[in-house]
């Protein structure tokens, strides 16, 4: 498979080494495929585990561009390891996600996740907390399109796995909806 040059970008948002900004993932072409699809034409479930939550996940095979987007992502999974400096398993997989009106995640961490990357396509961004507490801001995700985070949720040596609270609490609009793109991201 031929190299796709990347202008991705990845950075570290703390002195804590597990939060990263992300930008610039995908090229141009996909981003205007990403902005010009019908998300709210297409075939949906509820995601698993959030069968509760004002979420849908879109149904991958209908999104007529999907090998592209995994093909770019398989292209720059190695960059993703490089920038990073941690070693990854293989890229498994993203999940499209339509937030809709009324929706709103409360402060949270994800257990024992191994890791995310999570960008924004429409609406609001994640913000991050030192605790559980809103008062205690840790880092605001831009509402940027083809931007987001990558959280990397391991044990230190000693087995202490920090907390990494997040959310997103105030609610999606009337009339409108959140589109995220959520990959899975396993540390080897």
């Amino acid at each position: 498979m031929a190299r796709i040059e990347s202008s991705m970008q990845i950075t570290t948002v703390d002195q804590e080494n597990n939060l990263f900004r992300i930008v610039d993932v995908v090229p141009n072409n996909i981003v205007e495929l990403v902005k010009t699809t019908d998300w709210l034409s297409l075939k949906w479930r509820r995601q698993e585990g959030q069968e509760n939550w004002l979420r849908r996940r879109i149904d991958e095979s209908d999104i007529p561009w999907i090998e592209q987007w995994h093909e770019h992502f398989r292209s720059i999974w190695k960059d993703i390891e490089v920038q990073l400096g941690i070693p990854l398993c293989d890229y498994i997989g993203t999940a499209f996600w339509i937030d809709e009106p009324g929706f709103a995640c409360s402060l949270h961490t994800d257990g024992e996740l191994p890791g995310s990357l999570h960008l924004t396509w429409q609406g609001p961004g994640t913000t991050f907390y030192w605790y559980k507490d809103p008062s205690t801001v840790r880092y605001v995700v831009p509402e940027q399109i083809n931007a987001g985070y990558i959280m990397i949720n391991r044990e230190d040596p000693e087995g202490y796995r920090k907390l990494m609270w997040h959310g997103m609490l105030q609610e999606v609009p009337a009339n409108t909806y959140r589109l995220t793109t959520y990959t899975w991201v396993l540390p080897k």
